[in-house]
């Protein structure tokens, strides 16, 4: 599998109940799916079904029903993302997240778009609040939530996506 970063998603997080202390949102309540970790952190879990070193950092995938327990095993987390297969409604999903392509941008605290592309026949939004935490700049725009979209598909990351899509 071959490994990217994919800098490309924005979109419109509204519910506080999706956010956590910090102001990064907690994906599981999105979905249920692969549900993945990002950290320099080595930690060990039977709650964790997959590890991937990057090199720069590890990736921890559990299943979304258990991402609550994993959080709860690392001090410092640099990212997480959700991986929700077979959606049969996607437009449910960017409710939640009160995503409007139509005005491009969100309520006033919540993330705003800052740009969209296709990438691999993956539509990819990213966007930014100044209410999350961690983000990272692209082209001199600041960036903290990515989604990949494909036909029946979604990948939701903050600050971006870490892996393949």
């Amino acid at each position: 599998m071959k490994l990217c970063i994919f800098i490309t998603t924005a979109v419109c997080l509204v519910f506080h109940s999706i956010a956590s202390p910090s102001g990064n949102p907690r994906l599981e309540i999105l979905g249920s799916g692969e549900y993945s970790f990002y950290s320099t952190e080595t930690i060990s879990s039977d709650l964790i079904i997959k590890t991937v070193n990057l090199g720069f950092s590890n990736i921890y995938v559990c299943n979304s029903k258990d991402a609550n327990k994993v959080r709860a095993l690392f001090t410092n987390i640099d990212g997480e993302s959700i991986s929700i297969a077979n959606v049969k409604n996607i437009q449910a999903i960017l409710r939640k997240l009160n995503y409007d392509a139509v005005a491009r941008f969100c309520k006033a605290g919540s993330y705003r778009k800052i740009s969209q592309s296709n990438i691999a026949g993956h539509q990819i939004i990213y966007a930014y609040s100044p209410r999350a935490a961690a983000y990272i700049t692209d082209n001199r725009q600041k960036i903290n939530l990515q989604i990949a979209q494909s036909s029946n598909a979604l990948i939701i990351g903050w600050p971006v996506i870490l892996g393949s899509f």
